[in-house]
Formats: C-alpha cells, structure tokens, sequence
C-alpha cells in the first residue's frame, strides 16, 4: 500500500469519525429539546391546569425518537457486518527472515 492510499485511508477514516460527532451532537440536542419539551408540559399540567394530553404527546415523541435511534443503530451495526474485511497486504520479500526455532543446539547436531 502506497503513501497516498494510506493518507486516503486515514483521511476517509478521519471523516467519518467526524460525521459520527456530528450525528452524536445533533441527536443529543435532539433529545435535549424533547426532554424539554416534556418537561415544560408535566410542569404546565402539574401547577397551572394544563393539559395532559401535552404530555402525552411530549412522552409519544420521546419514544418515537428513541425507536428511531435504536433503528439507525441496528441499520448501521447491519451494514458493518456486511461490508467485507479488507484484503491483508501479502507479505513483503525484503521483509525480516524467520526467526530460528528456540532450544540448545550445538555444532554436533549438524
């Protein structure tokens, strides 16, 4: 494998751990916002009349995330496992010769 595969490779792999922050950040923002949303309701239901079904509909979409979530994880888990491992590099011929087998040998076992 040449230099500019290798930096190819390494910069594809960069790239998509940065995607991956990204889709992290968003979906945790995500969250964030419904679990705000949630809680603006319980409190509006819980100290000023409002209405329950506000929470409900702040609860229904909490799980509809989270259903979400879980389907892209598998998605994702799914396609891992059926992209092929890449092929091993062959071994190189000016590579380092075998190391002699371990033990006591003397001049007289030749």
């Amino acid at each position: 494998m040449g230099f500019l595969d290798k930096a190819k490779a390494t910069a594809t792999a960069a790239v998509a751990q940065g995607q991956a922050k990204v889709g992290a950040m968003q979906q945790s923002r995500s969250e964030h916002e419904l679990y705000r949303t949630l809680g603006e309701a319980t409190y509006q239901a819980q100290r000023h009349g409002g209405d329950a079904a506000a929470v409900d509909a702040a609860v229904t979409a909490l799980d509809a995330h989270f259903a979400q979530v879980a389907e892209a994880a598998a998605a994702q888990a799914a396609q891992a496992a059926a992209q092929p491992a890449p092929p091993s590099a062959p071994p190189s011929a000016s590579g380092p010769a075998a190391a002699p087998p371990a033990g006591n040998f003397t001049l007289d076992d030749l």
